[in-house]
């Protein structure tokens, strides 16, 4: 093996490395975003459960109130 194929060879393992790290990299990204739309979508719920739970006990609260001071 002569040395022009000696560096062609490690220039293409460089390559794949780098195409290796590059997709790790595309995953972790779309991990990312998937886990970030799931965790919005979480906070989404959780703000509808509490203004719906806030709603509720309020209208309990004036109904309490209205028939105390019948």
């Amino acid at each position: 093996m002569d040395q022009q194929d000696y560096f062609a060879i490690k220039e293409e393992e460089r390559q794949a490395r780098r195409d290796r790290l590059r997709f790790a990299a595309g995953m972790s990204d779309f991990m990312g975003v998937v886990l970030g739309v799931v965790v919005i979508l979480i906070a989404l719920l959780l703000i509808f459960s509490l203004v719906n739970w806030l709603l509720r006990d309020i209208s309990n609260t004036f109904t309490f109130i209205n028939t105390r001071l019948q």
